[in-house]
């Protein structure tokens, strides 16, 4: 059988390894709400292929790679089809379905777990790697490792610390399969049973996460003359779903003033999706150089 030009094939690995390292690739799940529920590749988008027609729509269709999951991928074919007539391109039929999914997953709700953000790295962190001085870094509350491997990739000896054992696990495993080994360590930044040494790194990120007194702790443990790569929540961000916890969101400003004695090289304040199909997120972000 002759297969439709208008899409490609990518397999479990391939994909696993486009979305790790950065590239822009829409996850688009065709299947049912409760295959998804069971089971499903973080960061994905579900519109379920009997409700595809009605809910094109709602697909950004900007060049961004599409790619097609399905559970076996002989519905993904269908949905391919379906988007190719809709002019879609370029789309991707994940070949053999989840079944070839060699990443993480996640079941039930994602947007309460650890798997919210996706599998690929942060957009901001993307965008900005080059204002960042190459050397040893550290990944604070990493969680599954995503940004931690993404530098890894890329030449830095990383360290990455996290409260949870399962997702340090997750981190190792990933590291593992993709090549890129980092230092994954459990520990606990809050409570002090682990201790940001001073002056070590050239690079300290902090994604998605504030506990306050720990912000001078972060900017002692930077080189002279290396940086810090920071973005999590801000006040905004309630309207838009969770986290809705004052104390864990950052106030205007907050975060430009806590490196105010510091070289701000980029400094945001935003509301935007994450990544295409995904929800609104009000969030802060600053890349600041330690002086020499």
């Amino acid at each position: 059988m002759t297969r439709d030009p208008r899409y490609g094939i990518v397999d479990g690995e391939e994909l696993y390894r486009k979305l790790a390292m950065g590239e822009p690739v829409l996850v688009l799940d065709v299947r049912t709400g409760s295959e998804h529920a069971a089971r499903h590749i973080p960061g994905s988008l579900l519109i379920p292929l009997h409700e595809l027609q009605s809910r094109v729509g709602e697909i950004p269709n900007s060049g961004t790679p599409v790619a097609v999951l399905s559970e076996k991928g002989i519905r993904g074919e269908s949905a391919c089809k379906l988007l190719a007539e809709h002019a879609f391109s370029p789309l991707l039929n994940l070949d053999g379905g989840l079944q070839s999914w060699t990443g993480p997953t996640a079941n039930g709700d994602c947007n309460h777990s650890r798997h919210w953000f996706g599998i690929g790295p942060s957009n901001f962190l993307v965008q900005n790697f080059d204002l960042l001085p190459k050397g040893i870094a550290l990944d604070l509350a990493m969680g599954d490792g995503r940004n931690a491997i993404y530098l890894a990739t890329r030449g830095f000896d990383v360290d990455g610390v996290d409260v949870s054992q399962d997702a340090v696990n997750s981190a190792r495993a990933s590291s593992r399969q993709l090549g890129a080994p980092i230092r994954a360590l459990v520990g606990n930044v809050e409570d002090g049973s682990y201790i940001i040494p001073e002056e070590t790194y050239n690079v300290i990120m902090v994604f998605n996460f504030l506990h306050r007194p720990l912000l001078k702790e972060i900017k002692d443990g930077v080189k002279p003359g290396g940086a810090v790569i920071y973005e999590t929540f801000t006040t905004e961000q309630p309207r838009f779903g969770p986290p809705t916890n004052p104390d864990y969101l950052l106030k205007p400003g907050e975060l430009r003033d806590a490196f105010a004695d510091w070289e701000i090289l980029i400094y945001h304040e935003t509301v935007d999706p994450e990544g295409p199909g995904a929800r609104q997120r009000a969030r802060a972000g600053i890349v600041a150089r330690k002086p020499e």
